[in-house]
């Protein structure tokens, strides 16, 4: 070998090992300056354990990265190990390859406090340093949209591209919202994909992750460079939809929120039109807990919805299920008229926050994580103008609510209602938006009773409907609350049936009820209740029922539901009171009259009222009088379970002045006639005297002052015992009365009573 020929190989031999020292050297050198000069570029500090290239097979690989908070200590971003490999012979054949990307132990946490980020100071940094920067060439070709297709990109690079085998495992991802005190833990992350292809060929990138509180998500992606088009699949498993708690604070008051999300979508579309992607899959929550400020709960053990297609650029959207199995709530009724919803819907006020917050087990300052905002001015942006809403396009084909229960709890109520409906189901079929469709509700009632109801209408039209509703063997027992709190009487026993057709349109609805009551009972009156209606329910239902125990009557209904004075409630209930309140006005009437009006077989007929006036200044009674008061009685004759209470009203006040002109009458007349007492006829000829007799007058000038205030109460009182005395003495002398069913009183409160002295006669059933 000639000696030029060795020295030439000795040159390449040191010339190829210069180089491959340099190249195995090289990474050091920069790594060291990177770690250096990192705050001079970024504004950050980075530590880096190693970085090395092999020559042989173009592998460049870092160990343990980490991009530092502002704090200098806490990592940002870090990994493990980074490997990339490159084939720089393959860019004499035109193209630029990459073998592989591998990253493990991916680290990021993200902090935002308000619209600023813990990498924010990064961004305000490089916006500082390049404020020059140019602005892009257009040289990428854009559709219609302004979407750049990225294999018209690479068909304008000089080389071809050619990425392979991206792999990233065991990342993990923490959110923190500091605002709201979140935190989104995602860990073993991972991506597999295995090419991109920026081409007329499909890339499939495949991610899956795990949630530290709970659930796994796989997502699956197709692209086509070259189209734009893309296929979605999300497979998420029992995510713990308690991560968002701390957001649902800002729109509901709870105590806590559990529940498991799971889903299986596939969206197809295009990029350059993302509204116009078809959506298809299931969504569904299991095991959903609401807990209120109460501690009481709500939720669902099961709602799942089947979604055939969605589509928000058409409004599209067909619904193939909607299935909810075992849900539980309860609706609240607290004075005020507020109810647990309101209460639920109400947030409250937001609580100061914490100045740290967590990174991992250490806490760190929140001023060193999160850059406060640099002062600059906010760009003006222009709103652009609002297209007219298109016309939904919906269709639920299979609605399914099953194993539900509500309870209701009134606590408006002088004794608190409770009452639970159990065994709701709801059946719909083809339930359009803009269409009737037919729609089947029915629940179990405590005890055996039953309602059902039929609806038909559509959706975009609820002014406008017809629904059935029919009610069974209701047992009344349960509504003693509000039988006490509106009459003052308990019910005790009875079952009722009620049967309502409602036709409405345009919110005017015409209803046609039915009420059928059988063997209802109340007990007796509690004094302690001061009811909004003072109803006799025992003489009221006595009277409404017929020989079998049963009460039926109608209640026609019209109205419209806008109308905040209409109540369909209030109607039906104001109906059946002014039954009652009807025998309260004339109880003797009535039950004169029982048998006209079919109520009863008691077939009395005792005159037109229930009145009889007296005279208060006498203590005894015409014959008249006694008459009225004995004929009475004859009621208890034709139903033992009757009682009649004699009760005497007057107003000390308002007739005090009269019952003194009487006593000095009596008195002139006993001094002018020479007696000491007055028999029945001197009593009525001294009530003849004029008033305006000269003698009298006279008299009563001399003597007023012998009669005072308290002298004339006084007697008034004494008379009035002396009446009750007397007419029941009278009345105990009757057929059929006894110690317990007739009673003779004075009324209390006197002088509030306005009306004309008189004992007034109730009824009452034991």
């Amino acid at each position: 070998m000639k000696k030029s020929v060795k020295i030439i190989l000795i040159v390449v031999a040191v010339l190829f090992v210069l180089v491959f020292a340099a190249l195995k050297l090289a990474p050091g050198f920069v790594k060291d300056y990177i770690v250096a000069h990192s705050e001079e570029y970024i504004g950050r500090k980075v530590n880096i354990e190693s970085v090395s290239l092999s020559p042989l097979t173009w592998t460049v690989n870092v160990d343990n990265f980490a991009l530092l908070e502002r704090d200098g200590k806490t990592p940002f971003v870090s990994f493990e190990k980074f490997r990339i490999n490159l084939n720089p012979t393959r860019i004499v054949t035109g193209t630029a390859s990459v073998g592989e990307i591998y990253m493990k132990g991916l680290y990021v946490h993200v902090v935002q406090s308000g619209d600023r980020f813990n990498f924010s100071d990064i961004l305000d940094f490089l916006s500082q340093s390049d404020s020059t920067a140019a602005e892009p060439a257009d040289s990428a070709a854009t559709d219609s949209t302004g979407m750049i297709n990225a294999a018209e990109i690479a068909d304008g690079l000089p080389v071809s591209i050619s990425v392979k085998n991206i792999v990233f495992e065991n990342g993990n991802i923490i959110y923190e919202d500091a605002k709201v005190g979140s935190k989104i833990h995602i860990k073993d992350f991972g991506v597999a994909i295995p090419a991109v292809y920026l081409s007329n060929k499909q890339t499939d990138v495949g991610v899956s992750l795990k949630f530290a509180d709970g659930g796994d998500l796989n997502v699956k992606v197709t692209v086509n460079a070259a189209t734009n088009d893309f296929n979605v699949n999300v497979g998420l498993k029992d995510f713990a939809l308690a991560a968002g708690k701390p957001y649902l604070n800002d729109f509901v008051n709870i105590k806590d929120f559990k529940g498991n999300l799971s889903t299986d979508m596939d969206i197809q579309g295009n990029l350059n039109s993302i509204l116009a992607s078809n959506v298809k899959g299931i969504v569904s929550v299991d095991s959903v807990v609401v807990t209120e400020v109460n501690d009481k709960t709500i939720g669902a053990g099961h709602v799942g919805v089947g979604i055939a297609e969605a589509n928000l650029e058409k409004f599209k959207f067909r619904i193939d299920s909607v299935v909810v199995d075992g849900a539980f709530a309860h609706l609240d009724l607290y004075k005020g008229g507020k109810t647990n919803i309101d209460v639920l819907l109400t947030p409250k006020g937001k609580a100061a926050k914490s100045d740290t917050v967590a990174a991992d087990s250490n806490a760190v300052p929140l001023d060193s994580l999160v850059a406060p905002a640099p002062d600059a001015s906010a760009d003006s942006t222009n709103t652009a103008k609002a297209e007219p809403a298109k016309k939904l396009d919906a269709i639920i084909t299979k609605l399914l609510v099953q194993n539900t229960t509500v309870t209701a709890n009134d606590y408006t109520l002088s004794k608190p209602f409770n009452y639970k409906v159990s065994a709701i189901t709801v059946n719909g079929s083809n339930i359009n938006f803009d269409k009737p469709c037919n729609v089947n509700v029915s629940a179990a009632f405590p005890e055996g009773g039953s309602v059902s109801v039929k609806y038909k209408g559509a959706i975009n039209d609820i002014g406008t409907m017809d629904a059935y509703v029919s009610v069974k063997n209701l047992a009344l027992k349960h509504f003693s609350s509000y039988s006490l709190h509106f009459t003052g009487y308990p019910i005790t026993a009875g079952t009722m049936a009620f049967a309502s057709d409602n036709k409405m349109n345009n919110f005017n609805v015409d209803s046609k009820n039915t009420i059928d009551i059988y063997n209802i009972e109340v007990g007796d009156k509690d004094d302690s209740v001061d009811p909004e209606y003072p109803v006799p329910m025992k003489v009221g239902l006595y009277v409404l029922k017929d020989k079998d125990d049963k009460i039926q009557f109608d209640v026609p209904v019209k109205g419209n539901l806008k109308d905040p004075e209409f109540s369909y409630l209030k109607i039906v209930w104001d109906t059946i009171t002014k039954l009652l309140v009807k025998v309260a006005l004339s109880p003797i009437k009535i039950v004169g009259n029982v048998a006209n009006t079919g109520a009863s077989a008691v077939g009395l007929n005792l005159g037109k009222d229930d009145e009889i006036p007296i005279d208060v200044s006498s203590g005894t009674f015409t014959s008249e009088q006694f008459a009225k008061a004995s004929k009475m009685t004859e009621a208890l004759t034709k139903d033992p379970k009757l009682t009649l209470t004699y009760t005497q009203y007057y107003n000390p006040a308002k007739i005090l002045k009269e019952h003194k002109l009487h006593k000095l009458k009596q008195e002139y007349y006993k001094q002018k006639e020479g007696k000491a007492s007055l028999n029945e006829i001197d009593e009525k000829a001294a009530a003849e005297i004029k008033d305006w007799d000269t003698n009298f007058k006279a008299f009563a000038r001399e003597h007023d002052k012998d009669f005072d205030g308290k002298a004339m109460e006084k007697d008034l009182t004494d008379l009035a015992s002396k009446r009750n005395q007397e007419l029941l003495k009278v009345l105990k002398q009757q057929k059929g009365v006894t110690a317990k069913n007739v009673k003779v009183q004075t009324a209390k409160g006197l002088n509030s009573y306005r009306g004309k002295p008189m004992y007034k006669v109730t009824v009452d059933v034991k």
